[in-house]
């Protein structure tokens, strides 16, 4: 942006062109934001198996915009003329948006753990856990997680 030169009629119209891209973008978005707002009145009465595999679904949504930006700001075409004020209000609503998303993780972590709490201290295992559980081959001895050969993340 630090060399601005008169603008050909070439230039112009690519501009045109990548702003009616990017308005039909924006309104193909806007189109799955209201799908999904529509899908979460549909889920509340979901049994399990559909609500897996639209949680699943979720994350498929979330991955793929995850990828579309990310490579939207790898383009030096469209990043280098970002004005800083942009930049900002962009890291800060990813912030914001990264944040929300490691919160709903602990916050599903835990509930989870608290789940498997109550069935230890219960002594009533789902057989489906007990099966997994049963058909697993011994683990070796317990290390610290980060040495090599540790216990796995999750189970």
């Amino acid at each position: 942006m630090s060399h601005e030169v008169p603008t050909s009629d070439v230039v112009l119209e690519y501009l045109e062109s990548m702003m009616e891209r990017l308005d039909q973008w924006v309104k193909e978005q806007e189109r799955q934001v209201k799908e999904l707002e529509s899908h979460g009145e549909a889920m509340k009465a979901a049994d399990r198996l559909a609500l897996l595999y639209s949680a699943q679904a979720m994350l498929n949504y979330i991955a793929r915009v995850l990828k579309d930006f990310e490579s939207w700001l790898s383009n030096p075409v469209v990043t280098s003329v970002m004005p800083e004020d942009m930049l900002r209000r962009l890291e800060a609503m990813l912030r914001e948006v990264a944040i929300k998303f490691i919160q709903v993780d602990i916050a599903h972590t835990s509930e989870y753990r608290d789940l498997l709490s109550k069935f230890a201290k219960e002594g009533k295992v789902p057989s489906i856990l007990m099966l997994y559980v049963q058909q697993r081959p011994q683990p070796p001895t317990r290390r610290r997680g980060g040495e090599e050969g540790g216990t796995p993340r999750f189970f």
